[in-house]
């Protein structure tokens, strides 16, 4: 496999949206795989190490994901930025009762959804339904004026004729990041939206809580001596993982970690009731 690197021909300071987890995406849970697996298929050549520095880099200022609708701004070597369109085949009609069903009607799969698992059945789901997944490299169907239909129907502003082109790349593996994180936007992204299932199943709870009030006896706070201090090293930042669609030059966790490390003997000092100096 080349390893030349290709010079990435655009500003670095477009201030979008940066990837993060590209090199260890192949490498964690079996859909994040099979993402990658299906953008390698797609036989893309030099367009996909430039698409990945694009999505490294920020070049991608702007990125909506409505259901199976995406629509994206990616910075290009001009000096207008380029637009995207991604419409993926959704599961429509009796298909979509079927499978919704498959999957409403079982909590076990509903409740691993929602702590970001993707159940290995729910691909055969969709491969019953003879619907993909995943994004295909071979066309779908074929029209009856002999063009291929594919899976995913790409549109971009730029003068590449190659479908994904480079910009379409970077998208994708964004996209790529948003699913390894949580593999439910994959089912938004076939018409299958987790919180109408939740809702047809009265199981929403009222997003309007009630303003949280503590009661002090006698008007007195606690003793500071059950105060528990808040623990150094940043291992509960490093435990939420990367933010999704992160803006910042450098890397989402290294970020915050330093952040908690600056606030961390701010915190202490407080906790123990000491006069701290927020102007700093």
């Amino acid at each position: 496999m080349s390893r030349k690197r290709y010079p990435l021909r655009v500003t670095r300071d477009a201030y979008g949206i940066r990837a993060q987890e590209l090199r260890t995406l192949a490498r964690t849970a079996w859909w994040a795989r099979r993402w990658i697996a299906a953008l390698e298929e797609m036989r893309l050549g030099p367009r996909f190490g430039r698409g990945r520095q694009y999505a490294v880099s920020g070049q991608v200022t702007d990125l909506i994901l409505d259901g199976p609708h995406v629509e994206a701004t990616v910075v290009g070597s001009r000096e207008t930025p380029y637009k995207l369109t991604l419409d993926f085949t959704s599961a429509q009609g009796d298909a979509l009762a079927r499978i919704s069903s498959a999957i409403g009607d079982e909590p076990m799969r509903l409740a691993r959804l929602l702590t970001d698992d993707m159940p290995t059945e729910i691909d055969e789901l969709f491969r019953r339904e003879n619907l993909p997944l995943f994004p295909q490299a071979a066309p779908r169907a074929v029209s009856p004026d002999g063009r291929p239909a594919y899976d995913v129907k790409m549109h971009c502003s730029c003068p590449d004729w190659a479908r994904p082109c480079k910009h379409l790349v970077a998208v994708m593996l964004l996209l790529g990041e948003e699913v390894a994180r949580r593999p439910s936007a994959l089912l938004s992204l076939r018409g299958i939206d987790i919180d109408e299932l939740l809702e047809q199943r009265g199981l929403v709870a009222d997003r309007e809580a009630p303003d949280c009030q503590i009661e002090v006896p006698d008007g007195r706070l606690p003793d500071r001596a059950g105060i528990v201090r808040p623990t150094a090293g940043g291992q509960l930042v490093k435990r939420l993982g990367p933010i999704p669609f992160w803006r910042g030059r450098a890397r989402c966790v290294e970020a915050l970690t330093k952040l908690y490390g600056r606030a961390y003997p701010v915190a202490a000092e407080a906790a123990e009731g000491r006069s701290i100096d927020l102007r700093c």
